[in-house]
């Protein structure tokens, strides 16, 4: 089984590589999603500061404040998105970008040319032409220009629905305007206002539309779909012979249940991986392809069926000019047109930057920034060129946008153990038949054979890894749109039947349908309760709530797509806008508690996309308010109440608080590795360190961590404001800090010296004044001086619980001796060949891979000799290697195992931390530990966040970080926890789930579940690690042994008689039990009283025969 997803490689990819490669897979994208900038080619670890880019935390991401900076919002779109552009090229060496250029190229191309035909039909303003022009322009502009190059761009159904009422609306009249002049100036219009949004930040208010908005219109855009290809059909019962249309609609069945069915192929597990894995690429073009060719056999070919109607090549409809010269337009025309440019702005608003939000949405694993308002202010380029030469405007499109980005996913497997009984539960019974025999524990399911099952299907338990982002693809389908313009391709497309097209749409409306978020809670409704797995989150809320919810959203569609069939369809973009208000002002006001809707609703994109594009909203108005205008309590400090003003408070708050904040931050309990170091070699068997200090960039990299936990938790406008902690001045009565003092010679204490001047920076206020009257402020601007406790491992093991463990040692050589490690071992063999060269004569094995790693990706980082020499390849293949060598290492299946030992003997300290913050009468507010990479793992893995996010079973970065935030909700009761992390340079924390629950978890719960695995004492550690010499160990068992020697000894006699007094006593205690159940009798008959045969008695007569005791019915005793 590879366990390529164990890998965290921040690094573009170098070389090409499927995704279903073994040793040979380059785990080029990251699961964490960076939002600053790109790392250096040469190292994955660490590295805020590049060639390619400025530092991570230097430059503040999101921050656009409406109306205040214009044009900030777009500057911020292309500071953070243009240091990734080169990669944006390289990292389209990639097979996976193949099938999607094939897929994505159909999906686009052929339903444009569908719309294109009801545009002819409705306007004969517009051809084939037109719209494929129109894709490619939009594809090049996007792709090369564009900060969010996997939104998919072309001529959706809502702008043909647009361009035909606006048709309708001005050709009524008896001196009707030229159309496509009258086109341009809306196009202009609506340009200018894309312009004017674009400048004041608007899209700042994507942070409000949620998957409410987003269900709901997909929802209708899928219904669009399966209208449009009713219609393709329905149109051809005129036009054609019954023949025709019957052949149609049996090329539109065939269309698309081949497409289901090269799908549901692809779910399955039959055939090899790579063959299913070609049915879900390809199956689409291929039944597309097939259904074409069938159009073409026997009587199908006599039926003679309607096909794609095609111009000459580059030639618009009507032979007109391509320039539309619509400045000729009558000037009253050109007012008109006015309101006709603001539908249309509103249609784009939201149907793009929807379209941009659904493919980049939370289930996607992507790493670089986005960009909606330099996005939105191409598409006014785009639209304006769209009415300058007489062509459709394009758009994001529905669902091809985010099937884009799923034909770009990089699928791999979490890696399970073979002694994980969950593993197992879940691996299929290859022989179901085959005779089982109860175990010695009972177990009724214990197998006889002995081979191990093989490995499900991998597709099954494949999650999302990567996305390859590149720009690639998307230039690549829309020149191809280009080339369907030439002659012999446009004869090509003229012989695809238009009952194929038909299909197509069916198939793309029924697949989106399928995967919407309406569909699903309509299913969950009819589904038998007792088959729906406990976990599912939809369980927790009451069944009216989910119907009243449901109603909400198929109001807004049923009201949205009934406009549409109507002469007033011109009003459908404003309904679609209109969503977001009823979302935001309406629902919060029905009967739902904030759990309820957190569950029903939630953000489109990932938090990482929202807070790198539309982060901040109103926050500058904070300037115009110091007289205390609209301003309202948000946080309170030891120095008193902070005040804000209203505006950007709300709306510096996630949807979900806009009713009612769901909770507040008591305090926070954070867990930090520590920052880039130089060189550090650790022996294979004993993990005895060499020396090794932290670099300036280390530090650098720890301050500005500081800078952002201080941000968070300390700065009074921050909606995760810690309640009650001192913001300015150092309190030790509320922070403690602590760092390992035997790690990493020196280099986490430093670290945490660095990352404390960050949360507490110098302030004047750090000052004392002296008798005399003069204020003293300590040195370099009042550097406040944090006292850090060090941790020195030979006398408190809880940081460095698995040095001289002994059982951990014995647990790590299983390990070494496991299959899957020998497999792994013999796969790497040829990688690790070809290492010696490079690695100053260290030691070349898979049980050294650590220690590989770091040396390489030290180098990298340091050594441009050295990295000019290492292959591109090299240090991601030896990351992937190390990740399996560490997890396998720092991880048990079960809670209390020995590979857990690293988090184990943290527990206490963290369970401690987290019952002072809740604890009101306790002053504490922040614990801060500074660590090896170590610990983390073993947490991860411990509170089950590697089994649901497998991306994170792997090594940490350098100054990586979990932040767990113990929390107040807003409606009372018991705190929970919060588990956030930031991988290294990643710009944001993300909340991740932990023990498998969905969203916060109760802290008595967390405590529960870890608590009985938790290493306490060094007592229990010697115990534990079956040490009786190291770290205290000796001293302990010497104190156990001189206790047990001190005490006087029972004498013989005595002994004696004790020991004939308890045995008598535990005599008298069994018979007396033996005879209060009714098994022991004396003198009386035990008679049956059962079906059949008399129980025997417990005790018998041996006195009586063998044929005695086996006639009667009862038995003497």
């Amino acid at each position: 089984m590879s366990n390529d997803i164990l890998t965290r490689n921040r690094q573009a990819p170098a070389s090409p590589s499927d995704r279903e490669g073994s040793h040979k897979l380059l785990r080029s994208y990251s699961l964490d999603r960076s939002a600053a900038q790109p790392v250096n080619e040469k190292s994955n670890q660490g590295n805020v500061v590049s060639s390619a880019a400025p530092s991570t935390f230097t430059s503040t991401p999101g921050r656009s404040p409406f109306l205040f900076g214009i044009g900030s919002g777009i500057l911020q779109d292309v500071r953070a998105r243009l240091p990734w552009y080169w990669s944006d090229w390289k990292d389209a060496y990639n097979y996976r970008v193949i099938p999607s250029i094939v897929l994505i190229f159909f999906a686009n191309v052929l339903p444009g040319i569908a719309f294109s035909l009801d545009l002819i039909e409705r306007t004969n303003q517009y051809g084939v032409a037109e719209v494929l022009l129109s894709s490619f322009m939009a594809a090049f502009i996007f792709s090369i220009f564009g900060a969010q190059p996997l939104c998919i761009a072309g001529v959706t159904g809502p702008i043909t629905v647009l361009n035909q009422t606006i048709y309708d609306i001005t050709q009524r009249g008896s001196n009707p305007p030229n159309y496509l002049h009258f086109v341009g100036w809306v196009y202009l219009w609506g340009a200018i206002l894309h312009w004017i949004t674009a400048a004041l930040n608007f899209c700042n208010f994507l942070k409000y539309v949620t998957l409410f908005s987003c269900d709901t219109f997909g929802f209708y855009v899928a219904w669009v779909y399966l209208q449009y290809g009713i219609q393709v059909i329905t149109r051809q019962f005129s036009s054609s012979s019954p023949e025709s249309y019957l052949t149609s609609i049996i090329l539109a069945l065939l269309m698309l249940t081949a497409s289901f069915l090269f799908q549901a192929l692809s779910r399955t597990s039959l055939f090899h991986r790579h063959v299913r894995r070609f049915f879900a690429d390809y199956g689409m073009p291929i039944s597309l392809v097939a259904a074409s060719g069938m159009a073409y056999w026997g009587r199908f070919n006599r039926a003679n069926p309607e096909t794609l109607l095609t111009g000459g090549a580059f030639t618009p409809a009507g032979g007109r000019e391509w320039l539309v010269r619509f400045w000729d337009l009558e000037g009253k025309w050109v007012g008109i047109a006015l309101p006709f440019g603001v539908v249309l702005w509103v249609l784009f608003f939201f149907d793009h930057n929807v379209s941009s939000l659904i493919a980049q949405g939370s289930q996607f694993p992507l790493r670089k920034p986005p960009g909606f308002h330099y996005d939105f202010f191409l598409l006014g380029i785009t639209t304006f060129i769209a009415g300058l030469l007489g062509i459709p405007a394009p758009n994001g499109l529905i669902p091809q946008a985010p099937i884009h980005t799923t034909s770009l996913l990089v699928m791999g497997r979490p890696f399970k153990s073979k002694d994980d009984p969950e593993e197992r539960e879940r691996e299929p019974d290859p022989d179901p038949d085959r005779t089982r025999t109860p175990s010695r524990d009972g177990d009724n399911d214990a197998e006889v054979e002995g081979e191990p099952e093989p490995d499900p299907s991998p597709l099954v338990h494949e999650v999302p890894v990567g996305v390859v982002e590149q720009r690639v693809s998307n230039l690549a389908q829309g020149s191809l749109c280009l080339v369907l313009l030439s002659g012999p391709f446009l004869h090509v497309l003229g012989l695809i039947p238009r009952g194929v097209l038909a299909g197509l749409f069916w198939y793309m409306g029924l697949d989106a349908l399928i995967g919407n978020g309406i569909t699903q809670k309509i299913l969950f409704l009819f589904r038998d309760r007792k088959l729906i797995s406990k976990s599912e989150p939809l369980n927790r809320v009451r069944k009216s709530r989910i119907v009243m919810f449901l109603a909400v959203q198929l109001f807004g569609f049923g009201a949205t797509f009934a406009i549409t069939q109507t002469i007033a369809a011109i009003g459908f973009p404003v309904l679609i806008f209109l969503l977001v208000p009823l979302r935001t002002l309406v629902v919060p006001s029905l009967p739902f508690t904030q759990e309820e809707l957190s569950i029903l609703d939630g953000p489109t994109a990932s938090a990482f996309t929202m807070e790198s594009g539309p982060r901040y909203l109103l926050t500058e108005l904070s300037d115009l308010s110091a007289s205390g205008f609209w301003q309202i309590h948000v946080c309170r400090s030891s120095h008193g109440p902070y005040k804000e003003p209203l505006v950007a408070h709300l709306l510096a708050l996630p949807l979900s608080d806009m009713a009612a904040s769901d909770s507040h931050v008591l305090g926070v309990v954070l867990l930090v590795r520590h920052g880039d170091r130089q060189g550090f070699y650790q022996d294979p068997d004993t993990y005895t360190a060499s020396q090794t200090a932290i670099t300036p960039l280390g530090n650098q990299q720890e301050y500005q961590l500081g800078q952002l936990l201080r941000s968070l938790y300390i700065n009074q406008s921050s909606p995760s404001c810690i309640q009650g902690i001192s913001t300015g001045l150092f309190n030790s009565n509320q922070v403690t800090v602590s760092a390992d003092a035997g790690g990493e010679g020196g280099v986490i204490v430093d670290s945490a010296n660095s990352l404390v001047q960050g949360l507490f920076p110098a302030t004047s206020s750090y000052n004392t004044t002296l008798a005399n009257g003069t204020t003293i402020v300590a040195p370099l601007g009042g550097y406040q001086y944090v006292p850090v406790q060090t941790v020195e491992p030979n006398e408190d093991v809880s940081l460095e619980g698995w040095t001289d463990c002994n059982t951990f040692n014995d647990a790590t050589e299983a390990f070494y001796n496991s299959s899957i490690f020998q497999q792994k071992q013999k796969d790497a063999a040829s990688f690790l060949s070809q290492l010696p060269q490079y690695l100053d004569g260290r030691s070349v094995s898979l049980t050294n891979m650590w220690n590989i790693f770091d040396f390489m990706n030290v180098n990298s980082i340091h050594n441009a000799s050295f990295a000019s020499r290492l292959p591109p390849t090299f240090l991601a293949q030896a990351r992937d290697l190390a990740n399996f060598h560490e997890y396998g290492v720092f991880s048990s299946p079960q809670i209390d195992g020995i590979g857990n030992i690293a988090a184990r003997t943290m527990l206490p300290g963290i369970i401690e931390g987290m019952q002072n913050i809740a604890n009101a009468s306790n002053p504490t507010k922040l614990v801060y530990t500074a660590i090896a990479y170590k610990p983390f793992l073993s947490l991860f893995n411990m509170t089950r966040v590697a089994e649901t996010y497998p991306q994170l079973a792997g090594i940490v970065d350098y100054s990586a970080a979990v932040a767990l935030e113990v929390r107040q909700p807003a409606t009372g009761g018991k705190p929970v926890v919060r588990f956030n992390f930031k991988n290294g340079t990643d710009a944001e924390f993300e909340t991740y789930n932990l023990l498998g629950a969905s969203g916060d978890v109760d802290m008595q719960t967390f405590i529960d579940t870890l608590a009985p695995a938790a290493v306490n004492t060094t007592e229990q550690w010697c115990t534990v690690c079956s040490n009786q010499v190291d770290r205290g160990c000796a001293a302990y068992f010497s104190a156990s042994s001189s206790s047990a020697t001190s005490h006087e000894r029972i004498s013989p006699v005595g002994a004696g008689f004790l020991g004939a007094g308890l045995s008598g006593a535990v005599a008298m205690i069994a018979v007396g039990l033996l005879m209060w159940a009714g098994v022991l009798a004396f003198g009386s008959r035990v008679r049956g009283r059962g079906k059949g045969k008399a129980e025997r008695p417990v005790v018998m007569d041996h006195a009586r025969s063998e044929s005695e005791r086996s006639v009667g019915s009862a038995e003497k005793v």
